[in-house]
């Protein structure tokens, strides 16, 4: 068990410091978030479709925060 916590959290490391998939992620966030202020008051979909992805990107990186904390968790219980 614990050594897929290490794994993992090393996986959640190297993800966030990736500047390639930093830079993808900050692309897609950018564009909803242009596509959520251009959209007009009739494209609610298109505005619940560009909230909901942003809320996907948070739980990305919500997830790589918590591979990462369950390490130090780890080592701090032993």
């Amino acid at each position: 068990m614990s050594t897929v916590i290490r794994i993992q959290s090393e996986e959640a490391r190297r993800l966030k410091k990736d500047t390639a998939f930093i830079t993808f992620l900050n692309e897609v966030r950018e564009n909803q978030l242009i596509t959520f202020a251009t959209s007009s008051a009739v494209e609610i979909e298109q505005r619940e479709e560009a909230h909901a992805i942003m809320r996907a990107l948070n739980l990305i990186e919500a997830q790589l925060d918590a591979a990462i904390g369950d390490e130090v968790v780890l080592n701090h219980s032993k």
